[in-house]
């Protein structure tokens, strides 16, 4: 975690497991952004998806060289 900090790897977007982001505080943003977007006359379309157990569907060695791009060091990696 402490290494996608440094080098900012996170998007503003990433909420969960990260200190003063989690998912109560996304909730809250998310629900902010439609409240605007409402106001204004706007529309929200929304749609959910379920990731469990996605990363057993993840090819390993994509899912390996993704990590490498990242700088991760190989005993994290592999």
């Amino acid at each position: 975690m402490e290494h996608f900090s440094i080098n900012n790897l996170f998007t503003n977007r990433q909420f969960g497991f990260l200190k003063g982001r989690s998912t109560v505080t996304q909730l809250l943003k998310i629900l902010h952004d439609w409240t605007e977007a409402l106001e204004i006359g706007g529309r929200i379309d929304v749609m959910y998806t379920d990731f469990e157990k996605a990363s057993d569907k993840v090819p390993r060695g994509r899912l390996i060289s993704k990590l490498k791009t990242y700088a991760l060091h190989n005993t994290l990696v592999l």
